[in-house]
Formats: C-alpha cells, sequence, structure tokens
C-alpha cells in the first residue's frame, strides 16, 4: 500500500528462540586435557635452571618446593652444573666494593654491592649480622657454590663465616680462645669422604729461635665445632703473610703459598696444601727451573689441576713463560705450554700472572707507568695456544683483585645452621643457630 508517495514496510513478529533441554551431540563440551611433561625431562630441564630461577619456583607448589630442596636433586643439580667448563670466578672489586661472578664467555653478574645495599651505622650492633660483617670481609675460598668468607677489621681473628650467595644464605662461625688467632690464614676443603666443609686456618706461630712454624685449627660444619688438632697440627709452613687466604682450591683441597722450613733450618719457597680428610700438611715442590733475578713462580688452578706458572725462566731474564701442570697421582711437573713472544703491542717488564680461567686463559697484569697507580695498570687475557693477548672492558672496569678470586659454581648447597641472610634475629622464639651469635 503507497501512502503520501511512501511504501508502508510490513512487520515481521521476530521468532521466539528454542530452548533445548539437552545440547545437540555437535554443540556438547569436549573434555579439557592437559598434557604434561615426562617427569625425567622436568628434571632435566631444572638441572639447567640457574639457582636464581630455582629460588623463585619454590612458590610454585608444594611437589615443587619439596623437590628443590631435597638432598639429592641438590646433588644432582650440583654435579650438573660442575661439570660445566666454563666456570665462572668469583671475585672482590674492593675499590667499588663489588662480589662479582666473571667469565669470558658471558657478562658480569653483580652478586653484591655492599656500599649500595649495607649502609654505614654508627652503633655497631652487639649482635653479628651479615650487613655489618660483609664491610670489611675477605674472599678466602669456593667450594660447591660455597664461599668461606674471613675479616681484617672488627671482627678479625673473632668471627668467618660461610657464605652461599646464590640462596643468599650465610653462618658466622666464631674462632674460639683463649688461643691467639693474630696473622691466620683462611681456606675452605670438601672432605668428599665425610660429605662435610672444613674453614681450615693455618696460624703462624715461632716456635724455635729465628724459624716460624704454624699450626692448623680446622672447623667441621657437620660436627659445628673446631676440630682437635694437638701438637701434631704444628707444621713447618709459614703462608704468605701479605695474603690471609689460601691462593687457590682443587678438587676441594686449598693451596697456599709461604716458607718451608728444611732440614737444618733452611728456608725455601714451595706450595702447602692442607688434606681436608686428614688434616695433614703436605709441600708441593715446584717444577724445576733455570733462575735468575727476574724469574717468578705463580701457581694458579687451571681446569681444576694444580699449575705453575714460571714467568722469565732461564740463566738471562727474558720475555718466556712457561706453564706447567702437576699429575697429582706421581707428583710430577708436565710443561703444556711455552708462551712467547705476546701478541701484544705492550712490553712487559713488570708481569704477573694472578689467575686463569676455566677456559685455559690466563690473566696478566703490567704496569705501563706508575706501579702504585691503577690507572697505569694494563689488564689482559692471554690465550697460551695461540699467545694472543686481548682486552676485556667489562671486566676491566670492575678492576677485580685477582689474588681474592676463586673458581665458583653456583648451588643450592645449604651448609647445616645456615639462616637467610637479613633474618639472622627476627625470630622471637630461641633460635638454637644464632643463640651464639
Amino acid at each position: 500500500m503507497v501512502k503520501n508517495g511512501k511504501t508502508k514496510k510490513k512487520y515481521h513478529k521476530p521468532t521466539k528462540p528454542q530452548h533445548h533441554s539437552s545440547p545437540p551431540a555437535a554443540q556438547e563440551d569436549k573434555p579439557i586435557t592437559v598434557k604434561t611433561l615426562p617427569a625425567d625431562l622436568v628434571l632435566e630441564i631444572l638441572f639447567r635452571t640457574p639457582v636464581k630461577s630455582l629460588v623463585r619456583c619454590n612458590c610454585v607448589c608444594k611437589s615443587w618446593f619439596a623437590l628443590i630442596h631435597h638432598p639429592t636433586f641438590v646433588k644432582m643439580h650440583l654435579d650438573f652444573n660442575s661439570s660445566r667448563k666454563d666456570k665462572q670466578l668469583i671475585c672482590r672489586s674492593p675499590e667499588q666494593t663489588l662480589i662479582s661472578l666473571i667469565s669470558l664467555v658471558k657478562p658480569p653478574v653483580i652478586l653484591l654491592n655492599i656500599n649500595k645495599y649495607f649502609t654505614d651505622r654508627p652503633n655497631y650492633p652487639r649482635k653479628i649480622n651479615f650487613t655489618d660483617f660483609s664491610k670489611n670481609m675477605v674472599l678466602a675460598g669456593s667450594v660447591n657454590g660455597i664461599v668461606c668468607l674471613s675479616h681484617y677489621e672488627e671482627m678479625s681473628e673473632r668471627f668467618v663465616a660461610l657464605w652461599n650467595p646464590s640462596i643468599r644464605y650465610w653462618k658466622p662461625v666464631g674462632l674460639v680462645g683463649p688461643k691467639s688467632w693474630k696473622n691466620m690464614s683462611v681456606g675452605l676443603g670438601f672432605d668428599a669422604v665425610r660429605k662435610d666443609y672444613k674453614i681450615i686456618c693455618i696460624v703462624p706461630e715461632t716456635r724455635r729461635e729465628n724459624v716460624v712454624w704454624s699450626r692448623i685449627e680446622i672447623y667441621s660444619a657437620n660436627k659445628g665445632s673446631w676440630e682437635n688438632v694437638d701438637e701434631k697440627g704444628i707444621i713447618p709452613f709459614w703462608p704468605r703473610p701479605d695474603l690471609r687466604h689460601c691462593n687457590f682450591i682443587v678438587k676441594g683441597v686449598p693451596y697456599w703459598v709461604g716458607i718451608d722450613v728444611g732440614p737444618g733450618n733452611e728456608i725455601s719457597s714451595i706450595l702447602g696444601k692442607i688434606d681436608p680428610c686428614t688434616g695433614l700438611y703436605k709441600k708441593v715442590m715446584y717444577p724445576h727451573h733455570v733462575k735468575n733475578k727476574s724469574t717468578w713462580v705463580h701457581p694458579v688452578n687451571m681446569r681444576d689441576s694444580v699449575a705453575a706458572v714460571i714467568q722469565f725462566p732461564g740463566e738471562y731474564p727474558s720475555g718466556m713463560i712457561d706453564l706447567y701442570l702437576l699429575d697429582e697421582n706421581n707428583n710430577k711437573w708436565t710443561k703444556m705450554y711455552s708462551i712467547w713472544p705476546l701478541s701484544s703491542g705492550h712490553v712487559f717488564e713488570r708481569l704477573r700472572i694472578p689467575q686463569c680461567f676455566s677456559t685455559g686463559e690466563i690473566v696478566i697484569e703490567t704496569w705501563i707507568g706508575n706501579e702504585n697507580n691503577s690507572s697505569d695498570l694494563f689488564l689482559g687475557i692471554c690465550d697460551p695456544r695461540t699467545n694472543v693477548v686481548h682486552h676485556n672492558n667489562e671486566i676491566e672496569e670492575l678492576n677485580p683483585y685477582w689474588y681474592e678470586s676463586y673458581s665458583h659454581v653456583e648451588s643450592l648447597v645449604c651448609v647445616k645452621g645456615m639462616v637467610q641472610i637479613g633474618k639472622e634475629h627476627k625470630d622471637k622464639r630461641d633460635n638454637l643457630k644464632t643463640k651464639n651469635w
């Protein structure tokens, strides 16, 4: 019908929706299935997961929490990471008050910025805590992710400590009196038979006229006490006085550079080690070489073996560097490399080789100008297989103290008696772990 020239639209009544008592088979909800990974594959993934990420996984569920803290998993995770060839070095940078992990295959990782997180407090607390201990602490060794700490200020001759920086747990250990701990040198060992971490202290004592001897003190983490080392612990060895810690650790055994008192009170520079299983001292003689006034020996840990870098050997001073490895089974040295000439534009006159990376490269330090000026220090990384010296700007900026650096692997290991950093004295109840702190 047309009205006023417009067509009238026809109205259609909307149809009511039909409600079915049961949906068609095609519209039925299908059950949702979640595909889970095999347990063995999950374990393989977790073994390769960094400790920092595993700590976060504690909150995933109770079963993961129980797994991550289970001793078997902790050991398997440690074994996997210990087998890696690119182990890092843990080191201290005194000028920047940093504790860092460094390697040549990845950027440095800052574990602890002491000045940033721990400010000075005017009143020294009566109860010990990591905040104040860290101010003047000294790295004294690393085994299976456990770091041994000493001190050179207020707590010197009072406390040493064990610390796992990956999980942020630590344990201070008091030095028992009335013995003197003056000028002690601290190292860390691992008793593989008893699965026991041991703090080993060599304390110099003058027992005879003009002859320096030392006594051995050993702390057992399993027992939570200092072992009774009597007169058999007196050794004819004096650790290097300017270093208050062991030089390096190989297969859980700490080594010190020092002076040996031989027959007829003859004094010679040697390498000494303390077996953490037996507590016995053994001296290691350097490889035979011709000496001159410029010859110097630098013992280091190279790929978990004892190595000796002999600088400028020969009848006359030269630029030659020889690298030897020790076969601990027969106590014989084998020359691995003779490094010369070094591929660099610098003249290496005042040279020192304080450290070695797990990948085989050695650290070379020399001074272009003033030896007391850190800005004149030249840091090079040398590959002994090619004699090529190259720079690493990231490591150079940290300016690490190489004589206080150790091969380190991150782990979940928690030594008996350790407590979480920052919670040492927050428990209102009597805490047996911290009652003597």
